[in-house]
């Protein structure tokens, strides 16, 4: 989207993060390179919050269950919760599972040992940290700090015996810069690769979900921010991946098809995970609320005593 059009948007349109699930299979939709599943869309019936970073994880009552992350505007930082949803795609439930009170996003989850892993991304604590999940219990316990870093979005792969982290150091929205780590254990200790960063840019760096592995090649999805924060996916293909180097190749986009009526009112999508037959994604919805925006753009101008603390308690 061009800069003006891209501005006026921002002045018409309130944008909001929301999940979606869909019957689907990622390994197919790389072999065809084609994404146009039919979506059912949680609308909020708020511009209080957006939902975003969808990721399966195991459920104890046979409902399907999504770590994802809750950012609450008034707070301005993001938690981790968990939304429960039935077989036919009915919602049931939200339950915020952790608060750590600084920004939390992006749940990834990792399975070692009949455990369940999350690695939720807190960039702004300077750290990445594990949790051990219970699924009984619907909690999340600290383990411990696997890196010392402000790492953004990390992704795990266990390949040939190893453990590889895949993680962004941001440098404000002008650049990402992709790191990558290894190790012998799923809990580290860590080694940063020889050739860290091993890409930079705002189009296929930043992750956007799981691997995938499809007739024994491993492809990589990632956000491509170029035009505006998590506007697709790219999919890259991975040539080779070793303590020495890594090397791997754009092969596909993933795009929201608008032309689809069920997606009429989603411009982007940043997050693409699956559980079985079943796919989970996020979206960008764009509700036209010029007089929600002015409001905006006024509290900005001229800020609350709240929100001017607030902004002062961030920066400290």
């Amino acid at each position: 989207m061009i800069p003006f059009l891209s501005k006026l948007s921002d002045k018409l349109f309130f944008k909001q993060w929301i999940i979606g699930i869909c019957h689907g299979d990622i390994k197919e939709i790389i072999r065809t390179k084609s994404f146009d599943p039919d979506i059912k869309w949680f609308y909020l019936d708020s511009f209080h919050r957006f939902f975003a970073d969808p990721f399966f994880v195991t459920s104890g009552d046979g409902n399907l269950k999504i770590l994802f992350e809750d950012y609450p505007f008034d707070d301005d930082y993001g938690k981790i919760a968990l939304m429960t949803v039935d077989k036919n795609f009915n919602h049931i439930s939200d339950k915020l599972l952790l608060d750590t009170g600084t920004h939390l996003s992006y749940p990834y989850v990792c399975y070692e040992d009949n455990k369940i892993y999350i690695f939720p991304e807190a960039a702004k604590s300077g750290k990445l940290s594990c949790y051990e999940y219970d699924p009984h219990a619907e909690s999340m316990k600290f383990l411990k700090v696997i890196i010392d870093m402000p790492l953004r979005d990390c992704t795990i792969l266990k390949h040939e015996d190893k453990y590889w982290i895949f993680g962004i150091i941001a440098e404000g929205d002008t650049n990402y810069k992709l790191h990558l780590f290894h190790a012998d254990n799923l809990l580290g200790p860590y080694s940063p690769h020889k050739k860290n960063p091993v890409r930079d840019g705002l189009n296929g760096t930043r992750p956007a979900g799981n691997f995938v592995e499809v007739d024994g090649i491993l492809y990589r999805p990632a956000q491509n921010c170029m035009n505006g924060y998590g506007e697709s996916i790219t999919v890259y293909r991975i040539t080779e991946l070793n303590e020495e180097n890594i090397s791997e190749e754009p092969y596909m986009d993933i795009t929201i098809n608008r032309k689809n009526s069920k997606n009429r009112a989603i411009h982007s999508i940043h997050t693409l995970n699956q559980t079985g037959n079943i796919l989970a994604v996020d979206g960008e919805q764009w509700t036209l609320a010029p007089m929600k925006q002015l409001r905006k753009y006024l509290g900005d101008v001229f800020p609350s005593e709240k929100k001017i603390k607030k902004r002062e308690n961030s920066s400290n």
